[in-house]
């Protein structure tokens, strides 16, 4: 598929990287000019003061308490607090069965709280397998291979055959084909490349867009990184998936709001 003409390529660095997100479906030129890059990619200097700025490309987890913190604090919530008072008031007045019952909910509710925990941490592990060590990009006009995690916004990235992305990206010049599996789960490769006929559709399925996480099955292709880190569609899913720890359910909303 035939790349987009140099005129449309044509953007001037800015002094810096934009602090807002930025439209990647914008022309190509204006998208090149907003994140302060050019087809040839950014330089050395450019690419390590934006590092700082944005932080590594990567998935990050968040760091809670450790596990037997985590697990103890299943046991103190508020709900846990109350249905601990009702079954010491059980036993005193002859319930005993009833606070054995209460004592029993109380250890499955921390038990299954603990494990939704577990469970969130190793999805946020497993989207991390999805990421590549390197990347090839260009820099000072020469195509380079560095450390993926060091991918900002505004690198321009080549892609092949073979190559796991490890970033959002849109696409200026050639076409591939990507599994995008991880994200879609659509068992057959698309065709993603630096041409788009269909009008405004979700990113997931734009014809010049790739993401984090997918693989390239063939062809060859150049674009310009727009989303890093837990920006891109795939670092999105890792905080949707960390905040089920973080989420209470209405009794436990109802118990806090009383106590």
């Amino acid at each position: 598929m035939p790349g987009r003409s140099s005129r449309h390529l044509r953007a001037e660095t800015t002094d810096r990287a934009p602090d807002t997100p930025v439209d990647p479906e914008e022309r190509i030129g204006l998208l090149l000019r907003h994140l302060g890059t050019k087809a040839g990619g950014l330089t050395d200097s450019e690419a390590r003061r934006r590092l700082e700025q944005h932080g590594l490309n990567e998935i990050r987890r968040h760091r809670g308490p450790g596990h037997l913190a985590a697990l103890a604090r299943q046991f103190t919530n508020p709900l846990a607090l109350l249905l601990w008072v009702a079954a010491a008031l059980a036993v005193p007045a002859g319930l005993g069965a009833l606070a054995i019952a209460i004592v029993a909910v109380i250890i499955l509710n921390a038990v299954f709280a603990f494990v939704q925990e577990l469970q969130a941490e190793h999805a946020t592990e497993a989207l991390r397998e999805f990421l590549p060590l390197r990347a090839r990009v260009r820099r000072n006009g020469a195509e380079v291979e560095i450390d993926a995690r060091d991918l900002v916004p505004g690198d321009v990235l080549v892609i092949e055959e073979g190559d796991r992305l490890s970033a959002d990206v849109r696409l200026f010049d050639g076409s591939v084909e990507m599994d995008m599996s991880p994200l879609t789960g659509e068992a057959e490769p698309v065709r993603r490349g630096a041409t788009r006929d269909s009008a405004a559709v979700p990113p997931l399925e734009s014809e010049d867009l790739v993401f984090a996480g997918t693989s390239c099955t063939a062809g060859r292709a150049v674009g310009v990184v727009y989303a890093t880190g837990m920006l891109t569609q795939l670092g999105r899913i890792a905080a949707l998936s960390q905040r089920v720890r973080e989420t209470s359910s209405p009794l436990q909303r109802e118990v806090r709001r009383a106590t």
